[in-house]
Formats: C-alpha cells, structure tokens, sequence
C-alpha cells in the first residue's frame, strides 16, 4: 500500500523546519562568533589608544624636563613642578592622560620627586635606625652588608653565608641598591614594610590598596595612601654632573681664574683666592668655603690676605653659586653617586629623619621654604634659617640639594569611548642629557 500522501507532507516541512532551525542555529553563531570577534577588536584598539595615551603623557615628561635642564629658572626651585603640572593631563584623539601621584591623603598632578626621600645608598646605621616603621638594629646592619663590597658581616647583619644557606639560595649585591625592592630580598625585611599598602609601588591609592579585607594587600581603608618604608626611602636619585645652570661643575682643581669669576659671579681676587687655596691644600673639601671666610683661606693658602690686595669675603649669593655650580675633583666616569635630599620637595618628617637635623631645625627649614615663594635656590639660603649656622650648615652640605635629578612618573591613558586604561611608570634620569630612561614598566 502506498504511504497516505499527508504523511509524506508532514515529513517534507519537518525537514524544512529542521534546516530553517540549523541554519538560523549557524546564522547565530557566526553573528555571536562575529560579534565577539568585533568586541574583541574595539577593545584591542581601546588598549592601543588608552597605551598611546599614556605614552604621550611620558613623552610630554621628558620633553619638559629636557627643556628645563637646557633652560632653567635659577630664581625659582619651583619654576619644573609648575611646567610638569601644566603638561599632566592632556586630551588626544579618543583618549586622556594623567600624570599624578598620592600625598598621604590627596591626589596631586605631577610626577613624584625621588629626591623628596632619602637615598638608602647613601645612609649610615645611626641614621637607618631612625626610619620608622620600625627598623631593628638586625635589619639595619644586614642591609650595610648587602650594600658594602666586603664579605665581613656586620654584628647583627648577614653575608653571603646566610644567604647561600636558604632553600633558595642567592648571593647579596655588595653594591649599591639598584631598586627599592631589593629590600624585600635582605635578611630580615618582610615586604609589607617595604611597601605598606602601595603594593604596586605606583605612588597611587588604588581602589584594592583602599577596601579594608576586601583584596590584598591589607589595608585600613581610611582614604590615605600608607607607603611604609618605600615613601621614605629610594634607590633611584643620583647626584649629577650638571649644575643648576645645566653646564657641567666646574672643577676648582682644574679650574682658572676666569672659569669662576664667570659661573660664580666672582672679581678677578676672589676667584684667586679660591684658585689659590685649592692648589695649596690637597684636602680641600667645598665645606672649607661654608666654615671659613675667603679672607681666611686666602691667609691659610700664603696669599695677601688683604694687606696688599682686599679681598672681599664671598656673599651668600656667591657662596650660593660656588656650592651648586664648582666640586673639587673630577667627577668619576660612569660612577654611581647616590642623590641628596631635596629641601624643596621633602616632607618636615624626612628631615628628621636625619640625626643631624633636629625636629625644631626641621620645623624652621619647613617654616622658611613656606614663606618663600620661589623656594631655597641654593643650599646657602639655608642661613636664613633660625638654627643654622655655617657650621651646622657644612655638617649637613653633603645630605641635602635643592635641585632634583630623578622624577618617577605614573601616567595613566585612558580610551574615552570605553574607560579601559592603560598605565605606564617610568624614572626620568636628567643628570646628564639627554634624559634617560632608567626603567619603564606597563601595567
């Protein structure tokens, strides 16, 4: 018998209906398919945007900071940090940048100044031991030993022979730090009080570092960043060959009469004096000039000593021109001279910081740069200060600047159509040109 003609209809428009069902099934996923492919692609391009952001941003860094080492404001310490404000937000095509970094409790535009903290290559232990959270004697003393270049260990401290016997064994540096976090790898340091709640180290409260228990790292959730010891101390500042002027220091070893009277503003007999003294005393140290009277070292070096020819005393200003713009000796090719505290940028507790500067002297520095608007162009302005006298002033020469070298950046690009963000950190290095890079990070 033949099969009933409705039958074999009703099996035709089921077949039909199962290919219209697959091929819509097929049409939906390569929509789905395509539609991730092009969400996919527009978050890409909204990564490239937001990275090309935040590139623009560093470049507008280095840029500024080039142009003021070439030409600097000598009448402002200030004159840098408002030319980096002014550049640290900027509007692309499609994106942003911002450059800022966290000041315990607000957010400030600019990059963040290594030398505002002390350089951790350059302290003794008595002033290490002041570093608060608190640093033990042990800690201390471990890390001189990782930094010196012996193999004798200190009291308390560990050599190569505490390090060799770990699971994981590994040799100290017995060099300079290179990083900050080269701490966390010194006996005795736990990275929570290298880093405090910045656990990126980006200088930035970030959401995690400000919710409580809710993600690491641990925090209080109190809307102020708490750097530990990584807001207090660094290993990136360098001191540098360049004066404040942007020409190399003059050496007073080398240097003829001429060459100071131009750069230090001096007469013809000042500048020989100074000529004078440096050739007649081998261990003649740029404190001399800020403990004693020109007419006194001239006396000491043979000269007249204004019987025959008046030489004037060197003013502040002078003074001020000869401790930024002169060194005695060459500077050692290539050597790595670790960076002074800048008395413009640091906080009144870093100062304290040192046991050479009591909290009352610190207090009067703070005081003091607050009520001048430009600033301490130089290191002789200092007198100024209530508590500081040239001697107190020589003791602490070698500790403190008023020009910075280093500046770490923290850019952030971000895509204006999606929000996506892009974050670039980079350490700016203009104590030669051009500026140097010394590490870039992308985050």
């Amino acid at each position: 018998m033949s099969r009933p003609r409705h039958t074999r209809r009703g099996f035709a428009t089921l077949m039909v209906f199962a290919v219209i069902a697959l091929a819509a099934i097929i049409i939906g996923m390569i929509q789905t398919s395509a539609f991730g492919q092009a969400s996919a692609g527009r978050e890409a391009l909204a990564r490239v945007r937001a990275h090309w952001a935040a590139r623009a941003g560093l470049e507008s860094m280095i840029a500024t900071l080039e142009w003021s080492t070439e030409n600097p404001d000598l009448g402002s310490a200030f004159t840098l940090m408002d030319d980096f404000v002014a550049v640290s937000t900027g509007d692309l095509d499609g994106a942003t940048y911002r450059i800022a970094t966290f000041d315990e409790s607000r957010e400030v535009l600019g990059p963040a100044d290594a030398h505002s903290r002390l350089n951790i290559n350059r302290l003794t232990r008595d002033q290490l031991l002041t570093i608060e959270p608190l640093m033990s004697e042990d800690v201390a003393d471990s890390i001189l030993d990782w930094i010196d270049s012996d193999d004798d260990t200190n009291p308390l401290g560990a050599e190569i022979g505490y390090y060799a016997g770990l699971p994981y064994p590994y040799e100290p540096r017995n060099a300079p730090m290179r990083s900050i976090l080269e701490l966390e790898l010194v006996a005795g340091v736990d990275a929570r009080d290298v880093r405090g709640e910045d656990w990126n180290l980006n200088g930035l409260l970030d959401p995690n570092e400000d919710d409580g228990d809710e993600s690491w790292p641990p925090d209080n959730a109190d809307g102020i960043l708490d750097r530990a010891w990584s807001g207090v101390l660094t290993a990136g500042s360098l001191d540098g060959a360049l004066a404040p002027s942007g020409q190399p220091k003059i050496d007073l070893q080398s240097a003829n009469a001429g060459e100071i009277v131009q750069r230090v503003k001096t007469d013809s007999n000042q500048a020989q004096a100074i000529v004078d003294y440096i050739a007649s005393n081998p261990n003649a140290t740029m404190r001399d000039f800020i403990v004693r009277d020109l007419r006194q070292l001239a006396q000491q070096a043979g000269g007249d000593g204004g019987q025959t020819v008046r030489i004037e005393n060197l003013t502040r200003e002078q003074l001020g021109l000869l401790l930024d713009e002169a060194t005695v000796g060459p500077a050692e090719s290539g050597a790595y001279i670790p960076g002074k505290l800048n008395i413009n940028t640091c906080p009144a507790k870093t100062l304290e910081y040192l046991p050479q500067i009591t909290p009352e002297v610190a207090d009067a520095i703070i005081a003091e740069r607050s009520a001048r608007p430009d600033g301490f162009v130089s290191l002789a302005d200092l007198l100024s200060v209530p508590g500081i006298g040239r001697r107190q002033l020589a003791a602490i020469y070698e500790l403190l600047c008023v020009r910075s070298n280093v500046y770490e950046v923290t850019c952030r690009g971000r895509d204006s159509r999606t929000g996506i963000e892009s974050e670039i950190h980079a350490v700016l290095d203009r104590s030669t040109l051009p500026v140097v890079l010394q590490e870039v990070s992308v985050r």
